[in-house]
């Protein structure tokens, strides 16, 4: 029972001894908030890490998205009345420039040009002989030109025939594709109705809308390429720059044309369009060793020949 007793106290005793212990060594070290530095002491200075970098060519090339379009597209309409009499080309056919793709029925038209030229024969003859007599003292000034009144009617009357029996013939205006056709054999046509929609794929247009903060980096010539959901790519040259903006859009309208002698580039794709720009020189860093000085300013730290930040 006593010896309990002496074994707690004991207890007692050195967790009594431990707790003073604390509070006294505290007390002795200084103010309790840790070691100073003394005056020959030195501070450390941080280090910071430098790398040499270069200069390279550098493009900010504008990336827009744009659309293919013909370069041409015509309505090709009746200059004469008529019957379609042949049909010479189709829709999706290939023309070439001044290729006859229709005709028109003749009709009287042929059998007014003989008659014409015969007129105009006559007419001919009857001024030269007027002019001989007036040139030998035989005829009046005013007889030569009624002659020649009659000499020059005759000559349009027979131009006007001509060309009445020509546009019998329709013919293609450029070379290109058939895009549409409206008329069939036997159809009749008048004078302005629309016959064919003939469009000129080649070149090709690529056309995109600039913005106004990048416009003034584009020039006419200024290569350009393009890539399609395909997977296809060209290149070209910029053909055309709008002059003015579209006012609800506020971009300007810009074409490049690209050579598409196969036909295999399509009238309205979408396109990825790349307008290469100025090359210059730039220094390529990374974002994360920007920094940010006590007015706001971005930069970026560099270091001197004294090996000073």
């Amino acid at each position: 029972m006593k010896s309990s007793k002496y074994i707690a106290a004991g207890i007692s005793g050195v967790a009594l001894i431990w707790i003073l212990s604390g509070i006294f060594f505290s007390g002795a070290g200084g103010n309790g908030k840790g070691p100073v530095a003394g005056a020959g002491s030195t501070t450390k200075v941080a280090e910071v890490r430098v790398r040499d970098i270069v200069a390279q060519p550098y493009a900010n090339d504008i990336v827009v998205t744009g659309r293919t379009n013909a370069s041409r597209t015509v309505e090709i309409k009746a200059k004469t009345k008529g019957q379609l009499q042949v049909l010479l080309k189709e829709k999706g056919a290939r023309v070439e420039e001044h290729e006859i793709i229709a005709r028109i029925e003749l009709s009287d038209r042929e059998a007014k040009v003989i008659e014409a030229k015969q007129r105009f024969t006559q007419r001919q003859i009857e001024y030269d002989a007027a002019k001989s007599l007036e040139d030998e003292g035989f005829n009046s000034k005013a007889t030569l030109t009624r002659s020649l009144a009659d000499l020059e009617t005759a000559r349009a009357e027979l131009t006007k025939a001509v060309i009445a029996q020509e546009n019998t013939e329709i013919k293609a205006p450029f070379k290109g594709l058939i895009y549409d056709q409206i008329i069939e054999v036997g159809d009749y046509v008048s004078i302005g109705d629309t016959m064919y929609t003939i469009v000129d794929m080649d070149p090709i247009e690529l056309v995109v809308f600039i913005s106004e903060r990048n416009i003034s980096n584009i020039r006419l010539g200024q290569e350009a390429s393009a890539g399609f959901y395909n997977g296809d790519t060209v290149t070209g040259n910029v053909s055309y720059i709008a002059p003015v903006a579209d006012p609800t859009t506020r971009t300007f309208r810009v074409e490049i044309s690209t050579p598409n002698p196969d036909y295999l580039i399509k009238d309205g794709l979408t396109a990825k369009v790349r307008i290469s720009t100025e090359r210059k020189t730039a220094h390529k860093i990374s974002p994360s060793v920007l920094s940010l000085n006590d007015v706001g300013q971005i930069g970026v730290k560099i270091v001197d020949t004294q090996n000073k930040v």
